[in-house]
């Protein structure tokens, strides 16, 4: 959910400061204000495509920061594959998205402080935010997201079909593309044959061990420096065990050993000093055969040193062509050698793997066809909810349709109801909400029929539909602007409770302009316009207690706050709190 809203030189927004809350919190404020604008602010945290426009007047630039506290993981696996480095903690500490716009045109995006792309924002933003109102953005009408919440309807039975299918899926898939790869074009398969032998006769021929090169480039440096080696060991031999000429630093320390020990018997510290001095003593006496050794083995070899650099030459070579190390080369290697074999058993065993194939597909469809099935029993009941919805949201002539449809494919191998049709992990249903706003009007998908104020209303009766089967809590912080345009009286108390009870677990920010919905908030905030040295300007206020009563009465009354108005706010905020 989203914690903090920072808004700075956006449109007739100076600066902004929003703490928003758990539960339902509602803007409001006069027609003018700038309501519209936080929910700009929004939609630019969502990936909207900025304007320098935007920006205020005298400004330079514009700023948004939104400090979301997300869940679920989806979004931590977006940002780990771009490549973002995220402290395990985020998911408490708050994951910051900040957007900023130059009149030069120049648009930044960050995350906790890391540049990232516009693009990658629009990936993320839906598992943040989701705003839905007097726009072409609503998401309902995404054929993705009609899926989605009919699925949801389907609680944990559609968890299970639905894993069903992708089970299914995946296996036709790998057997499939096995397949395919057998029986395509002969000549294409004979040539790709062709090419695999020689590339694997080449690899074969290199006989290529897994990290030899990390060997060879440290027997290399060995070579190349093996006279500096030599006489580095040579000395240091010398000053430590003499050479004939002189003594060294081991002869000095045993006649220190014995000149400690003659005075044991009188020094308490000479004790110790012999006992480290006795382990001193040890370790040098282990480390001269060990120098005296690599002596021995360290030689100027030009021959040796011709065959390291031939080998990594061959090995920089192979690995151009075929992976960055050894390891990478002998993966490609395996992975050539069974691509090899698969193609080698074109002939032998095509009829086995059709028949796999086969299999493998009537597995999905008798899955999809179940999956199917069922999604027409949560399709009726997601009907029934929303109608039961719209009829209280000033809907009550509307009609709502959830059509299953398949789309038609003729390279599919799906048959369904005597067609070939698109199939993928997720079934062949093409799920289609259908509506009609009124009598005698045809039922026709959303995008088509319903206006943005209807659009905004459907939206919530089917996320409270979706509710019924969730566990009562929401990751994603749902935008509601203007939901409640042409509701009045009745049907907007109706309204408020039900986004009071959609939040419930969550949270719902909703602008509305009247007093039964902004009386069901848990936190209030007036969106406020005043012109200070001939500069408009306009401020965002949380309303506490006193405050909040009197907005609601300025909604209930207008300009002029009376007595009366007020008591009549304290009843409509009791009202909605009991």
């Amino acid at each position: 959910m989203l914690i903090d809203l920072h808004i700075r030189n956006l449109a007739v927004v100076e600066e902004a400061v929003i703490e928003l809350g758990v539960g339902f919190n509602v803007l409001s404020g006069e027609t003018g204000a700038g309501k519209s604008i936080v929910v700009d602010s929004l939609a630019l945290l969502s990936g909207i495509r900025a304007s320098s426009e935007m920006i205020r007047a005298g400004a330079d630039s514009l700023n948004v920061t939104g400090v979301f506290q997300p869940a679920g993981g989806g979004w931590r696996e977006i940002l780990v594959d771009s490549g973002l480095e995220l402290d395990e903690h985020v998911a408490d500490d708050g994951l910051v998205i900040r957007r900023e716009i130059s009149r030069s045109g120049r648009n930044r995006v960050f995350v906790n402080d890391q540049p990232v792309t516009l693009k990658l924002l629009t990936r993320l933003a839906p598992h943040l935010i989701r705003i839905h109102g007097q726009r072409e953005e609503l998401g309902l009408v995404d054929p993705e997201l009609q899926r989605t919440w009919l699925d949801r309807v389907g609680g944990v039975e559609a968890v299970e079909l639905l894993g069903r299918a992708q089970e299914t899926f995946t296996g036709y898939r790998q057997v499939a593309d096995r397949l395919s790869r057998l029986t395509g074009d002969d000549r294409a398969r004979r040539e790709r044959v062709d090419f695999l032998r020689f590339v694997l006769q080449e690899l074969e021929a290199a006989q290529l061990k897994e990290g030899e090169e990390d060997d060879l480039r440290q027997e290399r440096e060995v070579l190349r420096h093996a006279d500096a080696i030599r006489q580095g060991l040579f000395a240091a031999s010398a000053q430590l065990f003499g050479d004939g000429d002189a003594e060294g630093s081991y002869h000095g320390l045993s006649q220190a050993l014995h000149s400690l020990r003659s005075i044991t018997t009188w020094e308490p510290l000479a004790a110790e000093w012999v006992s480290e001095l006795e382990e001193l003593e040890i370790r040098l006496g282990e480390l001269e055969p060990a120098i005296s050794r690599r002596l021995d083995e360290v030689e100027l070899d030009p021959r040796r040193l011709d065959a390291v650099e031939d080998r990594l030459a061959e090995l920089e070579r192979l690995f151009r062509k075929y992976g960055p190390s050894s390891a990478e080369v002998l993966a490609e290697q395996a992975r050539l050698t069974q691509e090899l074999d698969d193609l080698d058993e074109a002939e032998h065993g095509r009829e086995e793997l059709e028949a796999k194939v086969e299999q493998a597909l009537a597995d999905y469809r008798q899955a999809a066809q179940t999956l199917s099935d069922a999604r027409r029993r949560w399709a009726r009941l997601l009907e029934e909810r929303v109608v039961a919805d719209l009829r209280e949201l000033s809907l009550d002539k509307a009609r709502f349709e959830v059509a299953l449809e398949t789309r038609r494919s003729a390279s599919s191998a799906l048959m369904v109801g005597g067609d070939t049709v698109e199939f993928s992990e997720l079934g062949f249903d093409q799920v289609v909400y259908k509506f009609s706003p009124n009598p005698g009007e045809h039922l026709g998908p959303l995008g088509k029929v319903a206006s943005g104020g209807e659009l905004s209303r459907l939206y919530l009766a089917v996320q409270l539909a979706g509710r019924a089967e969730a566990d009562g809590s929401s990751s994603i912080t749902l935008v509601f602007d203007e939901v409640d345009a042409g509701i009045s009286g009745a049907e907007a108390a109706v309204l408020g409770n039900k986004l009071k009870r959609l939040a419930q677990g969550g949270q719902v920010l909703a602008v509305t302009h009247l007093p039964q919905v902004a009386s069901c908030a848990d936190v209030h905030f007036r969106v406020k316009k005043q012109v200070d040295d001939h500069r408009t300007r306009t401020r965002v206020l949380r309303l506490e207690e006193t405050g909040r009563v009197e907005e609601v009465a300025r909604m209930l009354a207008g300009s002029e706050v009376t007595d009366l108005s007020l008591d009549h706010a304290r009843e409509m905020i009791a009202g909605a709190a009991g």
